[in-house]
């Protein structure tokens, strides 16, 4: 994409630090700079996406085609949980950061902690009563009686481990927020890093099965979370740290919880949706439509998180040049990133289509018709990276502006609501493989909702900033 001043996006591989130093959220943001300020948070993503790419391609190559299906009929259930570490996360992130904005940083560390803590006490109590309803969740997300014992141990090592993975989740978005996001890039990669490790050896010399790829994610992500608590306690040079708090802070766990809705609305919505989806697989092809779709939703994930590092770095900076009522520095964000995230939109999309053939033999290239099945979804459905960007960042920025509800809602009707409708209602028109366009059918809707809240709901929220 010509348009897109590839040139300003160089920087220095061997010094990242340097350069990271040098971007502070007071300064204008050009496009060298926003990219800069994303790729710690893309990294990041793509290291956390990469715990289900190896732990699907484990699971399918030494247990099998069933296993490979039992993981992705438990894992939406896993990560509507996980969803509220988003929550916390980018709430926190749009509080704290508007407080920062407004020179008020002791406030902001106080909302800060109060949030960790809180998070980690739901997570507890959370992780606890979901472990104990395990089979019956699984059966609830479709588990049958040849898959069930799968899914209950793969769903009840994970969320024996939910708090820590909650504070993984959260700081995706906080380690920006502290300015400190290299190391937050830096403890994702060593996670990963550590996922395949043991995924290796719990699964293959030790021969634990689905629960040894289980116990690797959680372990690896474990090693993660409890590095960032002690980092956060001790003294260090980000702009966050653990302090005691007042119950007069506990006002803000509201606009928290409201700011953060649209992340966690996504990542549960769209989980629901991976629920509808499998059980319409289920009825129109079985379980090698669930397989093959479980290609997809690894591969394009892995696509997105350059998307989701972007919409998550937006929240922090939108937040803070909002807390400034900077209208310039707002708009030029608004039109940088829009484009970034269409040119990548054409990149992804390009690249997850020349692909589908090596990437699905990874995953089934033991089974013939499994393999041709997941090289036709992949190409099909990755034409929804098209407009998931744009999708994700303006629902960030609202979120970063304090607009809540207009970003929840841009997440459930991309998430939920028009993709239920379209896997239901394709199917119903075309035939079975209708459902393969159900995700980009729904992409595309919904970005032009979007359009329609940014000349609309955008503008209004710039009025009453200036008011």
């Amino acid at each position: 994409m010509p348009w897109i001043p590839w040139d300003s996006l160089r920087y220095s591989a061997e010094r990242p630090e340097q350069n990271m130093r040098k971007i502070e959220l007071s300064e204008h943001f050009t496009y060298r700079k926003l990219m800069l300020y994303s790729l710690p948070s893309i990294g990041e993503a793509l290291a956390i996406t990469s715990f289900q790419m190896v732990d699907g391609g484990f699971v399918s190559n030494y247990l099998g085609m069933s296993p490979f299906a039992a993981v992705n009929i438990v894992s939406p259930v896993f990560f509507i949980l996980y969803g509220f570490g988003f929550l916390f996360g980018s709430g926190t992130s749009a509080v704290v950061s508007q407080l920062m904005g407004e020179g008020d940083r002791q406030r902001g560390n106080q909302v800060f902690t109060l949030s960790v803590v809180v998070m980690a006490l739901f997570g507890a109590v959370l992780g606890a009563l979901t472990t104990a309803l395990m089979p019956t969740l699984s059966r609830w997300a479709g588990a049958n009686e040849g898959n069930l014992p799968y899914c209950i141990a793969y769903g009840r090592t994970l969320t024996a481990f939910l708090p820590l993975f909650l504070i993984n989740g959260a700081f995706m978005t906080l380690w920006i927020t502290a300015e400190k996001a290299w190391i937050g890039m830096a403890v994702s990669v060593v996670n990963g890093c550590l996922n395949i490790l043991m995924d290796w050896l719990f699964m293959g010399p030790l021969g634990w099965g689905i629960e040894g790829a289980a116990l690797a994610t959680s372990l690896s992500a474990s090693a993660g979370a409890v590095f960032t608590v002690v980092y956060f306690f001790r003294k260090n040079g980000s702009s966050l740290r653990f302090v005691r708090f007042t119950r007069e802070d506990a006002k803000q766990l509201i606009p928290i919880c409201t700011n953060g809705a649209s992340e966690m609305i996504d990542a549960v919505s769209g989980n629901i949706t991976q629920l509808v989806m499998n059980n319409q697989l289920d009825r129109l092809t079985g379980e090698i439509g669930i397989a093959a779709m479980g290609v997809y939703s690894y591969v394009v994930e892995f696509f997105m998180a350059i998307f989701f590092g972007i919409s998550s770095t937006a929240v922090t900076v939108v937040g803070y040049k909002y807390g400034e009522k900077n209208k310039k520095e707002l708009d030029s964000i608004r039109r940088k990133n829009t484009i970034l995230t269409l040119g990548f939109g054409v990149l992804m999309c390009g690249a997850s289509m020349l692909l589908a053939g090596p990437i699905s033999g990874i995953y089934l290239g033991y089974d013939a018709q499994a393999f041709n099945l997941a090289v036709t979804v992949l190409r099909i459905s990755s034409l929804s990276c098209l407009g998931y960007g744009f999708i994700l960042f303006t629902s960030a920025l609202f979120t970063g502006m304090g607009d809540g509800l207009t970003s929840a809602v841009i997440s459930a009707s991309n998430s939920l609501v028009v993709p239920v409708i379209m896997i239901y209602l394709l199917p119903a028109v075309f035939g079975t493989n209708g459902i393969w366009y159900a995700t980009p059918a729904a992409t595309l809707v919904t970005a032009l909702l979007c359009a329609f809240f940014l000349r609309t709901r955008y503008d209004k929220r710039i009025a009453m900033m200036k008011q």
